[in-house]
């Protein structure tokens, strides 16, 4: 199963800063899940990141849940997922994952488990960077990150930096680089179907 994830966090340090918001979503079967987050640290966010994602702490005071009970939901959420999954793998699609939301990623996944919380193993997850991708399929582009993707796509941005709206920036920036390769492999099969073949690419 494929999951495009994106998180909206309280600074850029993926090793010491908070998730303030989660946008995931399973391409299968289109289903979606999305919340606020209390920051772990009960430190406010500061004015550049509400001016970046026009999330604010009296938003994340109102709607935003413990980051106990949004961690808990999410890993149930992805276990769902995985049972639907004939190889019993999740594969999870970010932009700049490997630098950044896959580290906040396993931060959470290794949270749940010091409260004795069963996760998805770790070997039954696989990671693709788009940020990766992009620059292997697409070489000599200035720049590669997803606003400036969806120019090149010409995909509208809306409500950029809200995770569930990068999410589906990103489905769809997913969408043409799986395409690209289609026809720089040109082969007689979509590579889509073929998921670790873009893995291994």
């Amino acid at each position: 199963m494929k999951i495009i994830l994106d998180f909206e966090t309280s600074g850029l340090n993926p090793y010491h800063d908070d998730i303030i918001e989660i946008g995931m979503k399973d391409i299968e079967s289109g289903k979606i899940f999305t919340c606020l987050i209390q920051p772990k640290s009960n430190e406010l966010i500061s004015e550049k990141i509400t001016e970046i994602t026009g999330i604010t702490n009296k938003l994340l005071k109102k709607q935003g849940i413990l980051w106990q009970e949004a961690y808990i939901s999410m890993n149930k959420w992805l276990l769902k997922i995985q049972n639907k999954s004939e190889k019993r793998e999740i594969i999870i699609i970010s932009h700049n994952g490997e630098s950044f939301d896959f580290i906040f990623f396993k931060r959470i996944l290794s949270d749940l488990r010091k409260l004795n919380i069963k996760t998805i193993s770790l070997n039954k997850i696989k990671y693709i960077d788009t940020l990766l991708l992009s620059k292997r399929l697409l070489p000599r582009r200035e720049y590669y990150n997803q606003a400036s993707l969806c120019r090149y796509f010409n995909i509208e941005i809306i409500g950029a930096h809200r995770s569930m709206n990068d999410v589906i920036c990103l489905e769809k920036i997913w969408n043409y680089l799986v395409e690209n390769l289609d026809n720089k492999l040109n082969k007689r099969y979509s590579i889509k179907n073929d998921i670790y073949k873009i893995i291994d690419y």
